[in-house]
């Protein structure tokens, strides 16, 4: 009888947060959740930023920057004052360094100390940078625009979007819709501006010929004009969702892996690519030319593992976040929750997955390889 009292609690509960919240309760306060615009290039919030031409800033610039003052912030506050009996904080970093570093020892052996600072740096950072986009109010609060040609957008009610349907995609706006929109909001500016001057000199500024862009269209049914359609461009998003910023570390890993190489095993690294040595033991050891051949096909694996690197992080977390949308548009409650907790780990998961990459990728290079490493 108690488990079926509990299973009618869930049924109950289910039924509630699935069903009457979502697809009666919300649309009704015009609160329903809208779809929100997915780009996958990140989107500009200012333009000529500080009055500077040319410099945009996008929100998953944001992102990277919050990530960056967040990681700082900790291992500054971690590290500022050290004790013998250390503080919550200062547990935290140690058990977190302490783990991450017996990784590196065990997979790079002496060569961990070297690979140890960038790789633990590399995963704190896209930690922070992936759990930063699950925070309330990331990627859904932001800046309320006129839609864009081709992207759906709802009316505006104050300063949120009315959405008095559940499951509501929107309206697309075109052209037309944006002209209109932007021909509204520039009017409501140009009237404010001509109060003030009315009332600074006494005069109206009204009796001068209207700019046809101040002149408001009739939006009524009968001439089928819509509303203004708005759309909202969120002041931060995930910076792992922008494929410059995964592409870049891609990069970065790369240069870091040669590195290691030639600083392990100086110009003579590169012998592993271009493997002159096995071309000049080619009379004793004609296998030697399939050795050169081999090592060709080398540099084309070695220079997609920039590829690699980047589209396995951007694909996971871009795809990720577009399942949370999805999930909460279609349920707004409860069944979020459940990607909401897989989203943590997939965060997690993935910059764990690029840390560990690096530091086997790293160990592999800085290791002996072919005749070369026998001399070495």
């Amino acid at each position: 009888m108690k488990g079926v009292l509990i299973l009618l609690g869930i049924i109950a509960v289910a039924v509630v947060f699935c069903g009457v919240v979502p697809f009666w309760l919300m649309p009704e306060a015009g609160i329903a959740v809208a779809l929100p615009v997915i780009m996958v290039p990140g989107e500009v919030v200012w333009e000529d930023f500080l009055g500077v031409e040319g410099l945009t800033i996008t929100n998953t610039l944001i992102g990277t920057l919050l990530a960056d003052i967040v990681l700082l912030a900790f291992a500054f506050a971690a590290t500022r004052n050290m004790k013998v009996v250390p503080g919550r904080l200062q547990g935290l970093f140690e058990v977190i360094t302490d783990a991450l570093y017996g990784l590196a020892k065990s997979t790079a052996g002496p060569n961990a100390k070297k690979i140890f600072p960038l790789m633990a740096t590399i995963f704190l950072f896209l930690l922070i940078a992936n759990w930063i986009k699950l925070l309330p109010g990331a990627e859904s609060v932001g800046l309320m625009h006129c839609a864009h040609e081709g992207i759906n957008g709802y009316p505006r009610n104050g300063i949120i979007l009315e959405v008095n349907e559940a499951m509501d995609a929107g309206e697309r706006a075109t052209e037309a819709d944006y002209e209109a929109c932007y021909a509204s909001e520039h009017g409501e500016e140009h009237a404010e501006e001509a109060a003030e001057q009315e009332e600074i000199t006494g005069e109206a500024v009204g009796e001068a010929e209207p700019d046809p862009i101040d002149i408001q269209p009739e939006m009524t049914e009968t001439e089928g004009v819509r509303d203004d359609i708005y759309a909202v461009t969120p002041f931060v998003r995930g910076a792992a969702t922008d494929l410059n910023l995964t592409l870049g570390l891609g990069l970065l890993a790369f240069v870091a892996i040669q590195y290691f190489g030639v600083r392990a095993h100086g110009v003579s690294y590169f012998t592993r690519f271009i493997n002159t040595p096995a071309l000049a033991n080619v009379a004793k050891r004609p296998m030697g030319a399939m050795d050169f051949v081999v090592g060709l096909l080398e540099i084309i694996s070695e220079v997609a593992k920039i590829i690699s690197f980047g589209f396995r992080l951007f694909g996971n977390l871009f795809a990720g976040g577009v399942l949370l949308f999805v999930m909460s548009f279609l349920v707004s409650m409860l069944v979020p929750a459940g990607v909401y907790v897989l989203e943590l780990f997939v965060g997690l998961i993935q910059a764990f997955v690029f840390a560990m990459l690096l530091l086997v990728f790293s160990a592999i290079a800085m290791e002996g390889h072919g005749d070369h490493g026998d001399e070495h």
